[in-house]
């Protein structure tokens, strides 16, 4: 997660993890204080429904020691994260909150104990577009300059499926809008790109040519550009999408290709390969289904 490893922080590692998905939100203190109101005053349903899951998350999700010994099975180092969406608190720490209204006093206590419920809420989390985000100005929920792009691509091309390189906010998003749009980086790839420079080693290895693509548009490294230009027909991509002003635009030039388009931040550059391939969608018309609607008979 974002370069943090269980090996460089052992026992710390939760706590780092934490901090960088919670953002500094309250929601898990909240949580926490849902489950201690409930194990003091609540009913025995409500202990039965929710102490165990609470007690078995800090036990294992929860314990510092605990992606310690899951790390020597299974890599845990980008996906721990994802544990702490197991954490009911988008149920349990609403739920508390209307029977705290509830029990309040009507026309007395009741808008004080709205006015505290909505302030603990509104203070436990983040104002989502104070941190850059923005509301969405199409029905995709993606940035309309993508979409943009995007039919430039297939507008300058010859191919309804076409590869393309993307900075990588657009390689997440791009395939969200069109699937016609194909990658020629996956997400594992560019994760690691992200985060990690490549050694001699990866870049001679020839079963991965991706890494001659990530190494000098993501990691600003220095590439041959014959081995630049040969993974591009390797990997059967014809264009490149990238901010303008990329410190390696005069590489790309140098190794052949050439603009064919700008939108407001990004520049498209086309690749003519030697020997362009023509996708298709797989068609699995004939082949067998597992399902069958006799089941449901």
């Amino acid at each position: 997660m974002q370069g943090v490893n269980v090996f460089e922080n052992g026992i710390g590692f939760l706590m780092k993890c934490l901090g960088l998905y919670t953002s500094g939100t309250g929601f898990f203190v909240l949580y926490l204080l849902s489950v201690i109101i409930i194990v003091l005053c609540g009913s025995k349903r409500e202990r039965d429904l929710f102490v165990p899951q609470a007690v078995l998350l800090l036990i294992t999700v929860f314990n510092p020691l605990f992606p310690i010994i899951l790390d020597r099975i299974f890599d845990v180092n980008s996906e721990y994260y994802r544990f702490f969406w197991i954490v009911p608190a988008i149920i349990l720490v609403p739920y508390m909150g209307a029977k705290i209204i509830g029990a309040s006093v009507p026309h007395k206590t009741r808008p004080v104990a709205v006015l505290l419920v909505a302030a603990m809420f509104i203070l436990g989390g983040n104002f989502v577009y104070a941190s850059d985000a923005r509301i969405a100005g199409n029905i995709y929920k993606i940035d309309d300059e993508l979409i943009q792009i995007a039919d430039m691509i297939h507008a300058d091309s010859d191919s309804t499926y076409t590869r393309a390189f993307f900075e990588y906010e657009y390689n997440m998003e791009i395939r969200q809008y069109d699937p016609k749009m194909l990658l020629c980086i996956d997400r594992e790839d560019y994760l690691y790109a992200v985060n990690y420079s490549f050694t001699d080693e990866m870049l001679h290895d020839e079963s991965k040519p991706q890494y001659r693509l990530l190494a000098p548009l993501v990691r600003n490294q220095n590439v041959n550009k014959d081995d630049f230009c040969l993974a591009l027909e390797q990997t059967g991509t014809r264009y490149l999408v990238l901010m303008k002003d990329h410190p390696q635009e005069r590489f790309i030039k140098d190794a052949g290709l050439y603009e064919i388009g700008q939108s407001a931040g990004h520049v498209i550059y086309r690749y003519d390969l030697n020997e362009p391939a023509d996708y298709e969608l797989v068609d699995y018309t004939d082949a067998p289904h597992r399902f069958s609607f006799r089941r449901l008979k």
